[in-house]
């Protein structure tokens, strides 16, 4: 997940680097071509000892060299340490590193002593993401409060947030809360930061969005309204959420023209919680008296599960499911032929899947759906293991995200190294998910993530019943 965050930090750089790749590609393609050494190691040299776009066509050339990469990204800091080249250059040395947080810290803390002088806000940053995915959010807020640049210090923990949510949203929510005060420091300030060049503005209001949201999704309506009011008005290009969190909060205050067709919208793309519906029944008889509400609202809702049941019907297949053999948390072996009669579910899937992690909350809502129906069973099968204790690491991965998944394991096998539930199912990349019929014919495959949850929940559910029924 840390690898999302990337993009974020690496901002304007990677434009400018891809321009001047663009720029240097004939330069760098002449010295990959070079064969005469001793020309080459003159090259080199000029490079060295040259302006800046030489030594990003060095980083170029030594791209697959970490060693001298590190030796070129050294003399960059050195000679132009400010510049975005050097920036890039910096952070794109974190993405070598192997390990946990621990060494992300010594891979800084190597770059304070190397680089005095030279502002680390975004590296900082970088080792504070890296302790909140664990979380240790202790380490990761020293981290944040050590960064310079104020205004960049509010962005981070806007980042640290994202990365926290999942895991413990009344901890999230606190850390939050304490962020506003540094979010009110910078509040009217009209300038760009400095040394990071960032807009104030933006980021004030982006801030007082996510917390605003977080404050909603905790149920503290009155007080999400003032921020979720202030951002959406404040900025121009407003997320889907803040769209229809403010949407939502305004509905509640009675204020139904702009909010009814925004809550009528995410009805019909799945948001189907009493609380929307309730909202979107009290808004259309408010605005049109006298007419049916049951069949509007009933219209978006078919208007959804009509859309998914069309896309869905043209990916039902029918083969016969592979045998396999899982282990449940309690070590016990189970096969195929355990579930007989039984439309089952199987989620493949590791903790250090971005997109596994990313479909859990649908598939959360559609294993709650069958919560009480013995006719259907989901498998959510941890595979293709990357720890020295596998069950104990996806069971503290669930249990910290508070997911009620039915856990089996997929081992490797000690000789191969190959996961043999996978390797049945001739699993290429996870996600991947497998709707078996009680007949044992698998009716659907999904591989990745993708769309809304509600879509994805949907998908799922739709896919079970159309398996029950062979249709």
């Amino acid at each position: 997940m840390k690898k999302l965050f990337f993009a974020a930090l690496l901002f304007g750089s990677i434009h400018v680097m891809g321009q001047q790749g663009r720029n240097e590609n004939k330069r760098l393609e002449a010295l990959q071509k070079e064969t005469n050494q001793a020309a080459l190691k003159k090259k080199i040299k000029d490079l060295e000892n040259g302006a800046l776009e030489d030594l990003d066509l060095l980083l170029q050339y030594y791209k697959k060299d970490p060693v001298k990469k590190a030796a070129v990204v050294k003399l960059l800091n050195k000679k132009y340490p400010e510049s975005q080249s050097a920036k890039f250059a910096r952070m794109t040395l974190f993405l070598d590193v192997k390990g946990g947080p621990e060494k992300t810290e010594e891979l800084l803390q190597t770059m304070l002593q190397d680089y005095p002088g030279v502002n680390l806000d975004l590296e900082r940053n970088l080792v504070a993401l890296a302790y909140a995915e664990i979380p240790d959010t202790a380490k990761s807020m020293n981290y944040i409060n050590a960064i310079q640049d104020p205004v960049y210090k509010v962005s981070a923990i806007s980042m640290m947030t994202e990365l926290l949510a999942p895991l413990d949203k009344d901890m999230t929510l606190a850390i939050a809360s304490r962020g506003m005060e540094e979010a009110n420091k910078i509040k009217g300030q009209t300038s760009q930061s400095v040394p990071l060049k960032l807009d104030p503005k933006q980021v004030y209001y982006d801030y007082t969005g996510m917390y605003g949201k977080l404050l909603f999704n905790a149920g503290k309506n009155e007080e999400a309204y003032k921020y979720v009011t202030e951002a959406y008005n404040n900025i121009r290009n407003k997320d889907g959420e803040l769209v229809e969190t403010y949407a939502f909060l305004s509905a509640l205050k009675g204020e139904y023209e702009e909010a009814l067709p925004v809550l009528a919208k995410a009805v019909k793309d799945g948001k189907h919680e009493k609380k929307y519906i309730d909202l979107v029944r009290a808004g259309y008889e408010k605005l049109n008296p006298g007419k049916d509400v049951d069949a509007y609202i009933a219209s978006l809702q078919e208007a959804f599960t009509g859309k998914i049941k069309a896309e869905i019907k043209k990916q039902m297949i029918n083969e016969t499911a592979p045998d396999f053999t899982v282990t449940d948390v309690n070590g016990k072996k189970v096969t195929l032929a355990d579930f007989k009669g039984k439309t089952i579910v199987i989620d493949f899937w590791a903790t250090w899947c971005g997109p596994c992690v990313a479909s859990f909350p649908a598939m959360q809502m559609a294993a709650n759906r069958y919560a009480n129906d013995p006719g259907v069973k989901f498998l959510f099968i941890h595979t293709w293991e990357n720890v020295a204790d596998p069950l104990a690491d996806a069971m503290q991965f669930l249990e910290k995200r508070n997911y009620a998944f039915d856990l089996y394991m997929d081992p490797r096998n000690p000789a191969t190294k190959h996961s043999p539930a996978a390797d049945a199912f001739k699993v290429k990349g996870i996600p991947a998910k497998f709707i078996i019929d009680g007949n044992g014919k698998v009716r659907f495959k999904l591989e990745g993530f993708s769309g809304s949850q509600e879509s994805a929940a949907e998908e799922v559910v739709q896919m079970v019943e159309m398996a029950r029924k062979g249709a």
